[in-house]
């Protein structure tokens, strides 16, 4: 092995509608204004229902602004001139995550001079809302109706499968994302110019969306890579969603990181089956099960398919549950190798309900499982919601298999983890 390298990144879960009654998170940096002239972007998209609508009034009930924080990044050249992109999150009740939605801002002019995380308010009545090319914009923006309250402001990004945005785009559409995927189209001399479809083999088609006159424009595409971008529709032929294509806006060729090998056929493992109740105690005969992917091995594990507390991933209804508060090791371990090396392992996780935070690492075996070497470091930083993202790049040439060791810290402070949609991406 070579290299190593681990990232944590957040990825939350759509799976009820969520609470109004919340408060803006740092992300954001609250504007200041007297209640009821602000409205969460939440509250905005509700207001649409399918035709152009002028802000303000009873139609936004009394509020005249918003807020939120630049994420699109008018450097690369990726994006309509004069438009920018707006997020705002705030904080819920719900444990499965946060509420993060965006809107497309289109001003006046062809010039949007706003910098990626500029915290800004904006005062839209008057402004019209609607959708164009599949993109929901407010249009008729004036330099002279945004504040910037403070620069430099760090968004949020959430991790995500094809999957997730199949079933929850509305929830995602123009905020930043994440993804690890396959360039479906990938030979030599192919440049991100135009569409360039993605396939992670978890739900329907999404694309890279890249302008010609983007910067990165004529770059090589790689086989696979994590894909860091806007969530957008791109519609060429109307203005809505309906026959609309899902995709990732690109903003600088710095948005593609963790460049691996081909994702392996039948991975990510997302543990959908066999069913839950197959195995349901944590510690019990062999503890192997038949996955997708081939034969696992669950020490101090089972297959889980608890709403909100189980960590999975929609449209998946269950997961691994690994067992809390024990002084020995638990593991989630392939018992087979994939044949042609590796390059990169993915794997979200996150802890069961309000569970302490536990402790785990990944683990790599080239002898058939005879002996585990660790790969990089403990992994201790558990979301209060929903889960996360770990990646890891490495690089092996041989026959490699992988498991989850959570390790056994104790008899308290070590709470329940779930493990869900586990890849290994070829060499």
């Amino acid at each position: 092995m070579t290299t190593i390298k681990i990232i944590r990144t957040a990825a939350a879960i759509g799976l009820l509608l969520l609470c109004l009654q919340s408060c803006v998170k740092d992300y954001d940096n609250p504007a200041a204004g007297t209640t009821g002239e602000l409205m969460t972007l939440f509250a905005l998209k509700q207001t649409y229902q399918g035709s152009e609508i002028t802000l303000g009034g009873d139609v936004t009930g009394g509020a005249s602004k918003i807020q939120g924080i630049v994420i699109s990044d008018k450097t690369g050249l990726n994006i309509e001139p004069g438009t920018f992109v707006l997020q705002q999150t705030f904080t819920s009740s719900n444990s499965a995550g946060d509420i993060t939605r965006g809107v497309v801002i289109k001003m006046n002019s062809a010039t949007a001079d706003y910098n990626f995380g500029d915290s800004l308010v904006v005062n839209v009545s008057g402004a019209k809302l609607d959708r164009i090319n599949g993109k929901l914009t407010i249009s008729g923006i004036s330099a002279d109706k945004i504040t910037t309250v403070a620069p430099n402001k760090v968004p949020l990004v959430r991790y995500v499968t094809q999957g997730i945005l199949g079933v929850n785009m509305e929830q995602y559409e123009s905020t930043l994302i994440s993804m690890h995927a396959d360039v479906v189209d990938y030979a030599v001399g192919t440049t991100f110019s135009g569409l360039r479809k993605l396939k992670d083999n978890t739900g329907p088609d999404v694309y890279i969306n890249t302008l010609t006159t983007a910067a990165f424009a004529g770059t090589q595409v790689p086989v696979n890579a994590q894909f860091n971008g806007i969530a957008t529709y791109v519609n060429e032929s109307a203005k809505d969603t309906s026959g609309a294509k899902k995709t990732i806006m690109l903003r600088t060729a710095s948005d593609v990181q963790f460049v691996s090998g081909a994702l392996y056929a039948g991975f990510p493992e997302s543990f959908e089956t066999p069913d839950a109740a197959t195995k349901a105690s944590y510690n019990s005969g062999t503890n192997l099960i038949n996955a997708g992917t081939g034969t696992w091995y669950l020490l101090q594990a089972i297959l889980a398919n608890t709403v909100l507390s189980d960590k999975f991933n929609p449209p998946g209804k269950q997961c691994i549950r690994m067992q809390q508060n024990l002084t020995t090791s638990g593991y989630v371990q392939m018992n087979f190798d994939v044949p042609n090396g590796a390059s990169k392992v993915t794997v979200f996780y996150g802890k069961y309900a309000t569970d302490a935070r536990s402790t785990f690492r990944l683990e790599s075996s080239i002898n058939g499982g005879t002996t585990w070497v660790a790969v990089g470091a403990n992994i201790t930083d558990m979301p209060d919601k929903g889960n996360k993202q770990a990646s890891w790049a490495v690089n092996f040439t041989v026959p490699v298999r992988f498991r989850i060791n959570k390790i056994g810290t104790g008899t308290s402070n070590n709470g329940r983890l779930s493990i869900e949609d586990f890849a290994v991406y070829r060499n």
